[in-house]
C-alpha cells in the first residue's frame, strides 16, 4: 500500500489545528509532534482534526454523502457533466476514477491519523485527565471503525455477494510495511473489535451516554461549560458519542446479517430517549431560532459532521444552477420516489426541496441551513429494527412521523418491499442508499437499466495500490 503509506507518514499536518470552539476548525500552523501531544489540548486537536478532514468536499463534505455515492444510487434524475459517467458505473473514466481513488486515500489518511492520535494515546496519554483520556481514545477507535466500515462498503464485495473474500486492508498501526487484506468477515469482525472497546470506553463518561440523565444540545451554555477542557464536552451529536457507536454497531450488524445483534443495539438507541422525530408542534415551535433542517437535527440525528460553511462550502457545490456537480431530482423521479399520496404528505418532500432565488429548478435543500451531515439518525434504528426482526410497526412507526399516520400500510404489505421504498425516501443526499442497495445484493435498482452486479458495486481499488500494496 504505497499511498496509505504515505497517508501514515506525512499526516502531521492535520494535528496542527487550532480552535476557537470545539467545533469551528481549520488548519494554521504546523506544530512538531512532540509538541503537539505535550498537552490536553493538543490532543483535542488532534481528534477534532480528524473530523474536519472528514468534512471536506472530497469525502463526507460531499462525494461520500450528497454526491457520487448519491449518484451511484440514481438520486438524480441529472447531474452536471462531471458527474455523467458515474451515472452509467463508468469507473474507468478519468473523473470518476479520480473521485474513487481520492475517496480511498482520503478515508485512510484519516484512519492514519486515528492511529497517530491512538499511539500517542499510549506514549503520552498520562498529560490527560482519566475521563478525557477515555474520550479521545473511544472516539478515535470509533471513527477507525468508521472509516474502515465505509472503505469495506465501497471497495469489497458484500457480506452476501462474499464473506469469505478478499476485502481491504484493516490498518491498525503506524507501519511503513504494505498492510494485507483482511477478508470481509475479517475487517467486519476487527471493526466490531473497535467499537466494543470505543463502547466500553466512553459508556461511563460519555454525556451523550446511559450514565448520564441529562443532555442538551442548546446554543446558550453557562459559563460553568466551558471551564472544563474549554468546552471540549459540548456538542456531542456533532462527533461519535456513545450512541453514536451503538448506532454504528447496529448498522455493522445488519451489514453483517446479524441480525439479533442489530436489533439488540438499534433498541438501544431507540429506547435512550435522547432522541426523538420531530413533529408538526416542534417544528412550530423552534421556526423562530431554527430552520426545518436544523430541528430535525438536535432532535434526530445521533452523530453528525459540523461543517461550518455547508451552504456555501456544501451545498451550494452540488444544488445551485451552474454548480459544479448541479445535481437535480426533477418532478418525475420526485413523483416516482414519494408516489402521489407522498408529495403531498411526506414531510420530506415538503419540506427537504426548494428553488433558489432566480432559478427555475428545484433542487436539494437539506443543506442550505444549519452547519450538520448527518452520519447516523434515528430514522435509520427503527429501518434497522424492522429488517432485523421482521416487525412491520417499527417502519410504521417511522412512516406516522414523516406525514402518514392517517395512511397505514396495507396488511399484507412486503416488508422487504416498503423497507426499500422508505431508504429512498429517508437518506436523500446522505450516500446509504447505494450501501442498501450493495448489502440486499440487488441485480437491478429504480431509474436504471444497467444490470446490478459484482463490477457496479465494487469500486476499483486504485492502480498504485495494487502495483506496490499486498493485494491478492
Amino acid at each position: 500500500m504505497k499511498n496509505a503509506i504515505k497517508y501514515m507518514v506525512g499526516c502531521l499536518w492535520l494535528f496542527c489545528l487550532a480552535c476557537s470552539d470545539w467545533l469551528d476548525v481549520q488548519p494554521k500552523s504546523q506544530v512538531k509532534e512532540e509538541d503537539l501531544f505535550a498537552s490536553e489540548s493538543g490532543f483535542r486537536d488532534a481528534l477534532i482534526g480528524i473530523y474536519a478532514l472528514m468534512g471536506l468536499p472530497e469525502t463526507y463534505g460531499g462525494n461520500s454523502t450528497m454526491g457520487f455515492v448519491d449518484v451511484l444510487a440514481q438520486t438524480y434524475s441529472s447531474v452536471a457533466t462531471a458527474y455523467n459517467k458515474a451515472m452509467v458505473y463508468d469507473y474507468q473514466d478519468e473523473t470518476v476514477k479520480s473521485v474513487v481513488d481520492t475517496m480511498w486515500s482520503s478515508n485512510y489518511y484519516a484512519i492514519a491519523n486515528c492511529n497517530y492520535l491512538l499511539s500517542n494515546i499510549v506514549a503520552n496519554g498520562e498529560v490527560m485527565n482519566e475521563s478525557l483520556r477515555s474520550l479521545i481514545e473511544g472516539e478515535a477507535l470509533a471513527l477507525r471503525a468508521f472509516l474502515h466500515f465505509d472503505l469495506l462498503r465501497g471497495y469489497a464485495p458484500s457480506y452476501k455477494m462474499g464473506k469469505d473474500e478478499p476485502a481491504i486492508p484493516y490498518v491498525r498501526e503506524i507501519t511503513n510495511a504494505p498492510v494485507a487484506q483482511s477478508t470481509v468477515s475479517q475487517v467486519l469482525e476487527y471493526i466490531l473489535e473497535d467499537l466494543e472497546k470505543a463502547k466500553e470506553l466512553l459508556e461511563p463518561i460519555d454525556p451523550m451516554g446511559p450514565s448520564f440523565t441529562d443532555y442538551t444540545e442548546e446554543d446558550e451554555y453557562g459559563a460553568d461549560d466551558y471551564i472544563t477542557d474549554d468546552g471540549f464536552w459540548l456538542y456531542r451529536k456533532s462527533r461519535l458519542n456513545y450512541y453514536g457507536v451503538v448506532a454504528l454497531m447496529a448498522r455493522v450488524y445488519l451489514y453483517k446479517e446479524d441480525m439479533s445483534n442489530a436489533l439488540t443495539a438499534a433498541l438501544e438507541v431507540i429506547h435512550s430517549g435522547r432522541f426523538e422525530f420531530i413533529t408538526d408542534q416542534i417544528v412550530a415551535d423552534e421556526s423562530r431560532d431554527y430552520s426545518f433542517v436544523e430541528s430535525m437535527g438536535r432532535h434526530e440525528y445521533i452523530s453528525s459532521l459540523y461543517v461550518y460553511d455547508l451552504k456555501k462550502g456544501r451545498s451550494e457545490l452540488f444544488f445551485k444552477d451552474l454548480s459544479t456537480y448541479t445535481c437535480v431530482m426533477n418532478a418525475e423521479r420526485k413523483s416516482s420516489i414519494f408516489e402521489s399520496i407522498g408529495l403531498d404528505l411526506d414531510m420530506r418532500s415538503k419540506r427537504l426541496f426548494a428553488i433558489p432565488s432566480g432559478s427555475q429548478t428545484e433542487y436539494v435543500c437539506k443543506y442550505e441551513t444549519g452547519t450538520q451531515i448527518p452520519l447516523l439518525k434515528l430514522s435509520e434504528m427503527y429501518l434497522i429494527a424492522a429488517e432485523a426482526s421482521g416487525d412491520i410497526s417499527y417502519l410504521e412507526t417511522l412512516r406516522s412521523y414523516r406525514g402518514y399516520a392517517t395512511q397505514p400500510l396495507p396488511a399484507d404489505a412486503d416488508l422487504q418491499q416498503e423497507l426499500r421504498k422508505e431508504y429512498q425516501k429517508e437518506f436523500i443526499a446522505e450516500g446509504q442508499l447505494f450501501y442498501y442497495y450493495k448489502r440486499q445484493n440487488l441485480t437491478s435498482i429504480p431509474f436504471t437499466s444497467q444490470t446490478m452486479n459484482r463490477d457496479v458495486y465494487v469500486f476499483p481499488v486504485p492502480d498504485n495500490e495494487l502495483e506496490f500494496g499486498d493485494f491478492k
